[in-house]
């Protein structure tokens, strides 16, 4: 009984596939997989503010932020790109017009903070705590009104 080379390659590229199968599949069952674990919760959209809440009015004019964190112990610094904008009460403008003069402020004091603190220190912080964190930062610089809430449109660490 003769196997032609063909036949021979194609059942050895099915067991191939086969425990390939087999292996991921054994391996997401013990390792108990959780997709999308690591992934960020999307913020609202600015735009869509005035649909969910008319109370509220949304600052967008901070703009994209680049920033390098603070070194960590092998001298790397992390690129981190953000986009935030504030969430204040529709018809203060009062607040508007000091969040427009202090727009300059805002952004350098928003991309201090990520220098105060490495990569892992930030991953360990997590996203609610550093929004938290420059909630109370942005607040402390306003002296004719607060804003309720800081969102991120874009929120990325580059290696």
């Amino acid at each position: 009984m003769r196997i032609s080379l063909n036949a021979l390659l194609s059942a050895v590229a099915g067991l191939l596939l086969l425990a390939i199968i087999a292996g991921s599949a054994v391996a997401l069952c013990i390792k108990n997989a959780v997709p999308g674990l690591g992934l960020r919760k999307i913020d609202p959209v600015p735009e869509h503010l005035s649909e969910k809440n008319p109370e509220n009015a949304a600052f967008t004019l901070i703009g994209q932020l680049r920033t390098a964190t603070k070194p960590d112990a092998d001298e790397h610094r992390t690129v981190i790109i953000i986009t935030p904008w504030l969430e204040y009460k529709n018809g203060d403008d009062s607040l508007y017009e000091e969040l427009d003069t202090k727009q300059r402020s805002l952004r350098s004091a928003i991309s201090s903070y990520f220098t105060r603190f490495t990569d892992e220190e930030l991953h360990l912080r997590g996203e609610t705590l550093v929004k938290a964190d420059l909630l109370a930062l942005v607040n402390s610089m306003l002296v004719l009104g607060k804003v309720q809430a800081i969102y991120f449109n874009e929120y990325q660490f580059f290696d």
